[in-house]
């Protein structure tokens, strides 16, 4: 399929579909102005000009037409990349476009019943918001999977673990899709971290790192760190290993029977290494809860 048709698609119609609609319009309405969603913007100095379908970020100074747009919102992913999602997206909302972008199902197995895409879904996006997640945290660690289920077609949140499984959540539903296994969110490719952080849930690690962004030194660490999710409570004894090669590790699990075992066990393998840190948020039952100030009962 011809570049030039898939720049025909739609700006105003992309970012409606993406739960984005403009703070004002200019006079004539040619140019719409939005807060970007590429980062935090109070201002709402993101441009899109109508008439020409392209697009300005004023706050840094990048722009052009909706694959430039394409590439920007999945973090500089390639051409083919962002073409594949720009169609799916076109596809979802039927967006007004100049003529027939036709097919673009290069790369896409037909008969997989699984599809990982950028976490873009306004539901979903809307159910990370309802647990106090920001886009900017969601889309950098998460994506969406949709699959099917006995003729239905579901979608969900999705978190990828070290052995190639996603964890898997909406409002509905929690689970494991492929091998279940802890995850790993190094700060570097290059070398790791003297000190990680370990966490139960990647909710609580999506939770401590919006906290980092909002200058919380109640609950996080003054330095940054390499992040481990258990993703269950029974992965202690598979996970320890690639905990132990830290110098130290501040546990953020939960309040509760299952967290406060899962920290023993962590003692009782890695004596003097282990650190928790459950009782700067002891009010709350986990990491989340502290950042959504959802009290627990006592």
């Amino acid at each position: 399929m011809k570049v030039e048709k898939m720049r025909l698609i739609s700006i105003v119609e992309l970012l409606a579909h993406l739960g984005m609609e403009p703070v004002y319009r200019s006079a004539g309405g040619s140019q719409w102005m939005y807060h970007s969603p590429l980062r935090p913007d109070n201002n709402a100095s993101f441009s899109v000009s109508v008439r020409k379908n392209l697009w300005h970020d004023y706050g840094t100074d990048q722009g052009g037409n909706v694959i430039d747009l394409a590439i920007a919102l999945n973090g500089g992913c390639s051409f083919h990349e962002a073409a594949l999602w720009l169609v799916d997206q076109y596809r979802a909302f039927k967006g007004k476009c100049l003529v027939d972008i036709g097919e673009y199902d290069e790369g896409y197995n037909r008969e997989t019943d699984i599809k990982v895409l950028p976490l873009t879904s306004y539901y979903l996006r809307e159910y990370m918001s309802s647990r106090d997640i920001p886009d900017v945290i969601a889309q950098r660690y998460c994506k969406e999977i949709h699959y099917w289920v006995q003729g239905r077609q579901y979608y969900s949140v999705c978190f990828p673990n070290i052995l190639g499984g996603l964890e898997v959540r909406n409002r509905s539903f929690k689970g494991c899709q492929g091998t279940k296994g802890p995850s790993i969110v190094p700060l570097s490719k290059e070398r790791r971290t003297d000190y990680c952080c370990v966490f139960e849930g990647f909710f609580d690690f999506l939770s401590y790192k919006t906290l980092e962004m909002k200058g919380d030194k109640e609950v996080t660490q003054p330095f940054p760190c390499d992040c481990i999710v258990l993703n269950s409570t029974s992965m202690v004894q598979k996970t320890y290993p690639f905990i132990d090669v830290y110098s130290k590790a501040f546990c953020y699990l939960d309040n509760d029977d299952a967290g406060w075992e899962a920290f023993k066990k962590l003692e009782e393998l890695m004596p003097g290494k282990v650190e928790s840190c459950s009782s700067r948020y002891s009010s709350y039952n986990d990491v989340n809860d502290y950042l959504r100030k959802r009290v627990r009962f006592l």
